[in-house]
């Protein structure tokens, strides 16, 4: 909820997860409220690819590797059968 202070130890968990991932999705979100907005950030220094699904402009839109512009219900099946079709392409 906005206007919430998040649980300290939630947040490490995330931000923890964040450096890990290779892949960090932001779908529906203007990515202006901090500190959870710092996580595409995070994910993105870490080297994972950044996507964000967003109709408006986000402030981490420079540093995504793909921005998309559809509506979230068209834009997130195609992208998840794409990252699908990509990670059998990579492991078999």
């Amino acid at each position: 909820m906005f206007g919430q202070a998040l649980d300290p130890e939630v947040l490490a968990h995330a931000m923890a997860i964040a450096q890990a991932c290779t892949v960090f999705i932001a779908v529906g979100t203007s990515l202006q409220v901090q500190p959870a907005a710092s996580l595409a950030g995070v994910a993105a220094d870490h080297g994972a690819r950044l996507i964000i699904v967003n109709a408006e402009p986000t402030p981490y839109d420079e540093l995504a590797d793909e921005v998309i512009r559809e509506p979230i219900g068209t834009a997130l099946p195609a992208l998840l059968a794409t990252l699908a079709a990509t990670k059998t392409e990579h492991s078999g």
